[in-house]
């Protein structure tokens, strides 16, 4: 199995939605698994843990992200695959676990990247629109790592 790990620092806090309300992003952690396909995004704090609320991306989707996410107002449904599962934490803080089988894409009126798992999960992670392209090369190396998987 083969897992690229990336870390993208955000050069500006960006709120994102959590079921107990708002909170920052400073960054995002991407951990992408060859085998499966998928890359998973985890908010990361002001000292750079990472929250529990989590988002799945299908690399197989890549492309059409990648135009999604570069359109001046881009917005889109992209599937995942379900039976995939993601954690976070309820209203009470307790950790969850929630089946993720679209990811919501949206470039908000300031340029931010929206990802909002679906359906029913009360979380979305937000890409400030000056890192949009460091996300999207993020995650090509992650699709690279799936496909030099693929042919190894």
């Amino acid at each position: 199995m083969m897992l690229v790990e990336r870390h993208l620092r955000f050069s500006t806090p960006v709120l994102c939605a959590g079921p107990a309300g708002a909170f920052f992003a400073y960054g995002l952690e991407i951990a992408g698994n060859a085998e499966a396909g998928l890359a998973r995004l985890r908010a990361v704090d002001a000292d750079g843990h990472p929250s529990p609320f989590t988002v799945l991306v299908n690399l197989h989707e890549f492309e059409h992200l990648r135009r999604i996410c570069t359109a001046p107002a881009g917005v889109g449904v992209l599937p995942v695959g379900g039976g995939t599962s993601v954690s976070g934490c309820d209203e009470g803080g307790h950790l969850v676990l929630c089946e993720q089988a679209t990811l919501e894409i949206e470039r908000d009126s300031l340029g931010v990247l929206v990802l909002a798992p679906g359906p029913g999960i009360p979380w979305s992670l937000g890409v400030p629109a000056d890192q949009v392209n460091g996300f999207l090369a993020a995650l090509e190396d992650c699709t690279v790592g799936a496909a030099l998987a693929a042919v190894a």
